[in-house]
């Protein structure tokens, strides 16, 4: 099975020591392929609201340091917000208990939780995909509205190298570069372009 995500992120092992976890930023970038590590969305629109996520949160960690990478995720800010300090287990050991709590996105299992519909929408397939698809609010529209926009980028940047010259071919990349800017209009929240 496909990861839903594009590409599955891997945290390399040997990451310098940082006094601050906000200084792996770039690196956790790297690792994860510019993309949220839970919603896969890609950071090419704003990268600044991209965030270094603590995958156990800071108030549950007793032995995991604040600065320790393998507990860092590259997070979108709608992810990381809504998924803030929740850690049902209460144990820094315990991710889940197989239908409630996470995964760690960098695991092989993360996803095994969820697809991707055709028109970008994340789909919950497991019961913990379901607890964690909504305590992540990966029904938010916006994560299908910035994948599509990302399938555009995709379909926009292959025809620009098709012959100009056929008047059909003309027209399908006016009206996709016309559905592209609505997406990207949109999801910067102002008026549609006409």
């Amino acid at each position: 099975m496909s990861d839903f995500r594009k590409q599955s992120p891997k945290r390399r092992d040997d990451a310098p020591v940082s006094q601050s976890y906000k200084e792996y930023k770039q690196l956790l970038r790297e690792d994860f392929h510019q993309r949220c590590g839970y919603c896969g969305d890609h950071d090419f629109f704003r990268e600044t609201y991209y965030e270094v996520d603590h995958f156990v949160p800071k108030k549950f960690m007793k032995s995991i340091k604040e600065n320790d990478y393998n507990n860092l995720v590259y997070s979108c800010r709608s992810c990381n917000n809504f998924k803030r300090a929740k850690w049902p287990s209460g144990d820094e050991m315990i991710p889940n208990d197989g239908k409630v709590g996470f995964v760690d996105p960098c695991s092989v299992a993360y996803p095994l939780h969820f697809k991707r519909l055709d028109d970008g929408s994340i789909k919950s397939i497991t019961d913990l995909g379901s607890w964690m698809w909504k305590n992540l609010n990966l029904g938010n529209p916006i994560h299908r509205l910035k994948w599509k926009l990302e399938e555009l980028r995709i379909i926009l940047k292959q025809l620009d190298n098709i012959d100009i010259e056929d008047k059909e071919q003309l027209k399908k990349i006016k009206e996709i570069n016309t559905e592209y800017r609505n997406f990207e209009e949109t999801l910067r929240g102002v008026p549609v372009f006409q």
